[in-house]
């Protein structure tokens, strides 16, 4: 078994649940703030990556503890023409840069003409890794890792801005949450998802590069409705995609099974109305009545999700959260929804936010009984 290290993005919780979804095998060794350490047999550092969404990198443990030795050595061995690149991420320790320039000088003495690669932040992004082609060491309270794999933002960059619909008016999904989703539903290549409040289709889309290849759409805005269909087109020509099906329809949630065939459906993965925009000066009457008018779109939708879903089939479904005032308030639902014929599997605590937000997305997972 390897030790691999994950570093994590700025949604922790969510981060580890979706590797749990994805590497079920895993062994956690340790976790602590935005790293986790487990156990596995070999995998495709880049492949796995690239497949989660709140991962920004992956890496091996290569020593207990920061040892220049091994960090000379790994570099030496990956030398090439010119200089070697590398640098020094601190995760979850006081950042030291003299170690780097010690190893640097080191270096030096032994022949090797090196470039020591800083930041600002005690850790180099991604982009800094990939851009410069460092060789990035991770350096961890009790292991010292080395960088296999970093996220592709250009590739999430490309897909989010790049395509030719959105609407920031009503509100976008981002696309690795779209992907985090689609892996915490487990569901398989060969299935069937559906997205009822596709919007201009990122769920969707996201689901079409990760290879799936049965794709339904609803929503009941048309305009939602064209902006999907020309996104998924654009898609397909610019990765080259063959054998989707994919249907889209105008349709309201209420009605989803006037459109979508009884107990067809593999996975339900969605982002619904989360209300009208929050500026913070709500009165708490205001909150309550866009609470309770979510709270019956939501039940409405599940009862039709329980005509459309196989048996066992999972619902991975955003609920907001309005934090104004140093108050939280979040939908009471649940009962309402076990009563339908779901359990729920998550914990209530995956969310997907900015500190600075006023309505945060809880993501919630149920299972159809």
């Amino acid at each position: 078994m390897i030790k691999y290290i994950f570093i994590l993005g700025n949604n922790p919780e969510l981060s580890v649940a979706e590797i749990a979804a994805v590497l079920p095998k895993s062994k956690i060794i340790k976790r602590e703030g935005k790293f986790l350490v487990a156990e596995n047999s070999e995998f495709d550092s880049q492949a796995v990556l690239d497949q989660l969404g709140g991962t920004i990198k992956i890496g091996r443990v290569i020593s207990s503890g920061i040892d220049k030795e091994v960090i000379m050595r790994e570099i030496v061995s990956r030398q090439s023409e010119g200089k070697v690149k590398f640098g020094l991420s601190f995760y979850g320790v006081k950042s030291d840069r003299q170690i780097g320039m010690a190893i640097k000088r080191e270096l030096k003495e032994q022949g090797t003409v090196s470039r020591l690669v800083t930041s600002r932040d005690n850790d180099l992004s991604s982009v800094i890794v990939k851009k410069e082609k460092v060789i990035d060491f991770l350096v961890l309270p009790e292991y010292l890792g080395l960088t296999l794999a970093v996220q592709d933002f250009e590739d999430y960059s490309r897909r989010d801005y790049g395509r030719p619909k959105s609407d920031s008016h009503s509100g976008m999904i981002p696309p690795k949450l779209a992907k985090m989703m689609i892996n915490l539903s487990g569901v398989a290549k060969s299935g069937t998802i559906l997205d009822p409040f596709c919007g201009s289709g990122t769920i969707l889309s996201e689901a079409v590069v990760m290879g799936y290849g049965g794709l339904i759409g609803c929503d009941n805005s048309a305009k939602a409705v064209g902006d999907t269909k020309e996104n998924l087109i654009w898609l397909i020509d610019k990765f080259e995609i063959e054998n989707l099906k994919s249907e889209i329809y105008l349709c309201d949630v209420s009605n989803l099974s006037s459109k979508v065939n009884i107990n067809s459906i593999d996975a339900i993965i969605t982002e619904p109305y989360l209300g009208p925009p929050i500026r913070g000066s709500e009165s708490p009457e205001m909150i309550k009545k866009i609470v309770k008018e979510l709270e019956d779109l939501y039940v409405s939708a599940f009862s039709e999700y329980k005509k459309v879903l196989k048996k066992d089939a999972k619902v991975v479904m955003v609920f907001p959260q309005w934090h104004l005032g140093g108050n939280v308030s979040e939908l009471n639902i649940s009962d309402r929804i076990l009563k339908l014929g779901f359990g729920r599997i998550d914990a209530g605590d995956l969310i997907y936010k900015r500190e600075s937000q006023k309505v945060r997305r809880q993501i919630t997972i149920w299972r159809n009984i």
